[in-house]
């Protein structure tokens, strides 16, 4: 079997009074040639904590995951790396906080916490549930020339799976004819 790998860089630029330009160097080993890096990207603008994140996924998809803090040079927590599983995917989500005027209503700066995972499997899903708990923009796939979609905060915190589904293949895996009525 084949390995492919790639090395991504990001320059991340914080915002506590002076700009700094840090590189995160992340290389991405694959099974088969020619496999992009895409990532799954959200965008949290409501006022949050990063460890209403990491308390978020303890709560809904590993109750076992770890995190790696980091802090700027003026001691405020403003990265993180949660380490868990969902489905049996292995994922990695990588969060820092930072001012930006993307979705910015006023054009000016605002503060912003922007998420990173991996685009594959259930990613799209696992972002959604984060995002529709405090509210934001999600761009399912960075590589894509879609563009990144606003998502309200959900009532009771986890948006809803939406299942796609052929009435033939409903009808096949109920074992019958489905028929679907509303709801008074």
């Amino acid at each position: 079997m084949q390995f492919a790998f790639s090395i991504a860089v990001y320059h991340c630029f914080l915002y506590n009074g002076k700009y700094q330009n840090k590189s995160l160097f992340i290389v991405k080993y694959s099974k088969e040639r020619g496999t992009m890096t895409a990532k799954t990207h959200g965008y949290i603008t409501k006022e949050i904590e990063l460890e209403q994140i990491y308390q978020f996924i303890l709560k809904w998809f590993d109750p076992s995951a770890k995190v790696n803090r980091y802090e700027n040079k003026n001691g405020e927590n403003n990265e993180m790396a949660v380490y868990f599983t969902y489905k049996g995917e292995e994922r990695r989500l990588f969060a820092i906080v930072y001012k930006s005027t993307k979705f910015s209503k006023t054009g000016q700066k605002e503060r912003q916490i922007f998420l990173d995972l991996g685009y594959w499997g259930s990613s799209v899903e696992i972002m959604k549930s984060i995002i529709s708990n405090f509210s934001g923009y999600l761009d399912e796939n960075d590589c894509d020339d879609e563009d990144p979609y606003f998502i309200a905060e959900h009532p009771e915190g986890i948006m809803p799976n939406v299942i796609k589904i052929t009435r033939s293949e409903l009808n096949k895996r109920l074992g019958g004819t489905v028929v679907i009525i509303d709801e008074d």
